[in-house]
C-alpha cells in the first residue's frame, strides 16, 4: 500500500477513527520529547473538541503564572519567570505594598517636620527675647522645611517609578482548575456553530428576500436565487451530502456581503458559508406593524431591541410588541431626516405647511383665508405661502438639496464616496462651527484647505468661491482655513452624521453608514487620518521610528467613548492588513483635556501596509514625511543586516536582532535598492 489513499473506507464510519493507534502512540511520543502537535484538517472533524479535551485532562499543579519584569540592561528584554498557579497575584502586589507603605511614613514625617518648622521661631522667641532668632529660625525652618519636600517629592517619582518596574502579569491561572485552551482556527474556514458549514438556528424560507450588499447599492434578493448564483459559481467546490439533498460550499471574502449586527450596530458582515436542504418541519412566520414577513425555523434568533440594547431571540420565543431590528433602506436621508435637524418651534411651522398644502389639495376652490380658519392660523401666514413666500426654512433648505440631486440621498448616489471624504475631515482638523455659521477645516497646506473646498463645490454643483472663503491663520501666517457658510450644506452634513461644535466637548461616533461600503470607509477614515495623525521620523539613535499614531482629545467622561471610537479605527486598518497596538492616554495642553492616542505597529511590513493599503487625505505632507522615514529606516536596516551576515550570523539570527520578519526582510533585500558601501 502506498498512500493511505488506497485504504478502503466503509460508506457508514461509527465510532472509528482510522488509524487510531498509530495516531496515540505519536501524540504520546510528542509528549514525551515536550514537542508540539499541530492538527490539520477539514472544519468540523472535532480538532477544537480534541484539544479542549487534552486541557481538561492536564493537571492542575501544572498550571504556571508567567510574570514579566522590567530589564535594566534591555528594556525591550523583560525578564520573564514562571510561579505556580496563583502566585503570580502575590508577587505583583508585593511591589505595589512596599512602595506604599514607603509613601505613607514619608508623608508622616513631612506632616511632624512642618509642624516643628511652625512653633521652633515661636519658642525661640519666647526663651531669647530676640527678633533676630525669631527671623534666623523662621528663614532656616521654611528652607529646611523646603528641602525636605523636595526630598519626598523625589521619593514619589521613585514610587512612580517602582510602579512603572513592577512586573506584569503575562499569564494568570488564578483559580483556574484546568489549563487554558485558545482555538486558532481561521476565520476563512469557520461559520457560526462550531466551525461547520450549517447552523440549524439561522435557516431561513427557501422565498425570504435578504437585504445583499451590492459595489454601489443595497438589493432585495429571494435568498434561493442568491443561493443559487452562488452554488453555480463554485459548484466544483460543493460539499454534499445525501440526506436531505444537501449541499453546502465555503466562499471567497467580500463575495456575499448581507447587513449584520457588530459592536452593537448594523453593518456589512461576511457570509463565510451558505447551504441549502430539503427541510420537513415546523415554520415560523413573523409579521411587523409594517406588514413585512419574516418566515424561519423555530430555533432561529431575531435581533430585536430591549430598550436601547439588541438581542438576539428565539423565534419562537418572540411575543407581540417585540421591537424587530428594521432592515436597511436604500435611502440613506430623506426629507424628514434634514427637518429634524432644525428646532422644534421650526418643525411645527413645517408641519403646519404641509397641513395647509393637504388641505388645498382636497379643496382647490378654497382661498387662504378658508384655510387659515381650518388651521386655525393667521391670514397673514396662509397668504405668504399661497403666494410662494416666507416658505418655513427646513423646507427651503430640503427643496434646495432636492435640485442639487441630494435628496433623497440614496446608496447608489456617485457623489457618496466624495460626501463621505467631507464628512470625516470634520471629525479631524474640520468641523461645524456651534453657531451654525460655517463648515470649515484647517490646515498648514493651502492646497489641502483648497481641495476641501472644491470637493464642496462639486458635491453640491457650485460656483467657484460661492459663500466660501479661505483666510490665513496662525501667529506667523503658516495656517490655513476654508470656510463655507451655506447652511443648506451646514445641515445636510449634519443629518449624515457630522459632529457639531467643540469636538473635545462632545461625543463622537462613526456614522452607520460609512460601513456599508468600502470606499465610504477609504475616504472617511482617509480624511480623518489626514487630519490627526502623528507620522514619523528617523530618532536621534538612528535605529528606530518615533510614534506612528492617531490621536483624539477628550474630557476625562468621554474616555469610553473615545476607546470605543479609536477602536472602529482600528478595526478599519486590521481589515486592510494594518496591525495597531493599543490605545494609551496623555494631557494635553487644553487643561482638563486628555489626548487618546492608538499606535500603530512600528514594522516594516506593517508600516508599508499602511502605505500601500490606507488613503490619507487632505494633507500631502504627511504622506511624504511618512514614505521619507521608512526609506531610511529600511536602509539602515538592510545595511546592519548585511554587515551582521558578512560577520558571519546566519539570517534567523540577523531577522531576530533587527526585529525583522521574513516578509520585511523580503522587501528590505528586493525593494530599497542595494546596501550603502562603507566610507
Amino acid at each position: 500500500m502506498r498512500s493511505t489513499a488506497e485504504i478502503k473506507v466503509p460508506e457508514k464510519i461509527i465510532d472509528q477513527v482510522i488509524g487510531q493507534d498509530e495516531a496515540v502512540n505519536t501524540i504520546k511520543k510528542a509528549a514525551l520529547q515536550r514537542r508540539h502537535v499541530l492538527l490539520i484538517g477539514d472544519p468540523g472533524t472535532g480538532k477544537s473538541m480534541l484539544g479542549l479535551a487534552l486541557a481538561e485532562l492536564l493537571p492542575k499543579s501544572e498550571l504556571k503564572d508567567i510574570l514579566s519584569y522590567f530589564n535594566p540592561n534591555d528594556e525591550n528584554t523583560p525578564l520573564i519567570k514562571e510561579l505556580p498557579a496563583g502566585q503570580g497575584r502575590d508577587e505583583a502586589k508585593k511591589y505595589q505594598l512596599s512602595g506604599s507603605q514607603g509613601m505613607k511614613n514619608n508623608n508622616f514625617l513631612l506632616f511632624i517636620v512642618a509642624i516643628i518648622t511652625l512653633i521652633a521661631p515661636w519658642w525661640v522667641r519666647y526663651h531669647y527675647q530676640s527678633d533676630i532668632m525669631f527671623a534666623a529660625f523662621f528663614i532656616g525652618g521654611m528652607m529646611f522645611l523646603a528641602a525636605v519636600s523636595l526630598i519626598m517629592g523625589m521619593g514619589q517619582r521613585m514610587f512612580r517609578f517602582s510602579q512603572e518596574i513592577a512586573p506584569k502579569l503575562i499569564v494568570d491561572n488564578f483559580g483556574k482548575k484546568q489549563a487554558p485552551f485558545y482555538d486558532a482556527t481561521g476565520s476563512h474556514a469557520g461559520a457560526l456553530l462550531g466551525d461547520v458549514l450549517h447552523d440549524p438556528f439561522q435557516t431561513f424560507f427557501t422565498g425570504q428576500e435578504l437585504q445583499i450588499i451590492a459595489s454601489d447599492n443595497i438589493k432585495k434578493r429571494k435568498i434561493n436565487e442568491e443561493i443559487d448564483e452562488v452554488m453555480n459559481k463554485y459548484k466544483e467546490k460543493i460539499l454534499k451530502k445525501k440526506e436531505k439533498n444537501y449541499e453546502a460550499v465555503f466562499l471567497p471574502q467580500n463575495e456575499f456581503v448581507v447587513m449584520g449586527e457588530t459592536n452593537g450596530s448594523l453593518s456589512p458582515v461576511d457570509v463565510l458559508s451558505c447551504n441549502r436542504y430539503d427541510y420537513v418541519g415546523e415554520m415560523v412566520k413573523l409579521t411587523t406593524a409594517e406588514n413585512k414577513e419574516l418566515i424561519v425555523t423555530p430555533e432561529h434568533k431575531i435581533a430585536v431591541y430591549r430598550g436601547e440594547n439588541m438581542e438576539y431571540i428565539e423565534a419562537k420565543n418572540i411575543t407581540k410588541g417585540d421591537y424587530v431590528v428594521a432592515q436597511m433602506k436604500n435611502i440613506l436621508i430623506n426629507d424628514q431626516d434634514l427637518i429634524k435637524m432644525y428646532k422644534e418651534k421650526q418643525w411645527e411651522q413645517c408641519k403646519l405647511y404641509f397641513e395647509y398644502h393637504k388641505i388645498k389639495a382636497q379643496n382647490p376652490n378654497w382661498g387662504y383665508k378658508r384655510i387659515s380658519k381650518a388651521l386655525g392660523q393667521p391670514e397673514a401666514k396662509t397668504r405668504w405661502w399661497n403666494a410662494h413666500k416666507h416658505i418655513p426654512v427646513p423646507i427651503q433648505t430640503t427643496t434646495w438639496l432636492r435640485e442639487k440631486g441630494l435628496l433623497p440621498l440614496t446608496f447608489d448616489n456617485p457623489k457618496l464616496p466624495l460626501i463621505a471624504k467631507v464628512l470625516g475631515a470634520t471629525f479631524g482638523d474640520g468641523g461645524i462651527f456651534d453657531n451654525l455659521n460655517g463648515i470649515f477645516l484647517s490646515s498648514s497646506e493651502k492646497k489641502a484647505v483648497e481641495e476641501f473646498g472644491n470637493d464642496i463645490e462639486r458635491i453640491f454643483s457650485l460656483p467657484k468661491n460661492q459663500n466660501s472663503r479661505i483666510i490665513e491663520g496662525g501667529a506667523y501666517g503658516h495656517s490655513w482655513c476654508y470656510q463655507n457658510t451655506n447652511r443648506n450644506i451646514i445641515y445636510f452634513f449634519l443629518a449624515l452624521g457630522a459632529p457639531r461644535g467643540n469636538k473635545t466637548k462632545i461625543e463622537l461616533k462613526v456614522p452607520k453608514w460609512i460601513k456599508v461600503n468600502s470606499d465610504f470607509e477609504s475616504e472617511f477614515y482617509g480624511s480623518i487620518l489626514g487630519g490627526e495623525l502623528g507620522t514619523p521620523i528617523i530618532h536621534k539613535n538612528g535605529n528606530y521610528l518615533t510614534s506612528l499614531e492617531l490621536g483624539i482629545t477628550g474630557l476625562p467622561q468621554f474616555k469610553e467613548n473615545r476607546v470605543s471610537f479609536l477602536g472602529e479605527l482600528a478595526q478599519y486598518l486590521k481589515k486592510n492588513r494594518v496591525n495597531t497596538t493599543s490605545i494609551y492616554e496623555g494631557k494635553y495642553k487644553t487643561e482638563g483635556s486628555i489626548i487618546f492616542r492608538l499606535l500603530i505597529e512600528k514594522k516594516i511590513d506593517n508600516v508599508l501596509l499602511f502605505i500601500t493599503n490606507i488613503k490619507i487625505n487632505y494633507c500631502t505632507y504627511k504622506i511624504d514625511r511618512l514614505y521619507k522615514a521608512l526609506g531610511q529606516w529600511a536602509k539602515l536596516k538592510k545595511n546592519k543586516y548585511h554587515e551582521l551576515v558578512e560577520r558571519g550570523y546566519g539570517a534567523e539570527h540577523a531577522m531576530k536582532t533587527l526585529n525583522l520578519t521574513p516578509n520585511s526582510l523580503y522587501l528590505l533585500l528586493n525593494h530599497f535598492g542595494p546596501p550603502e558601501a562603507e566610507a
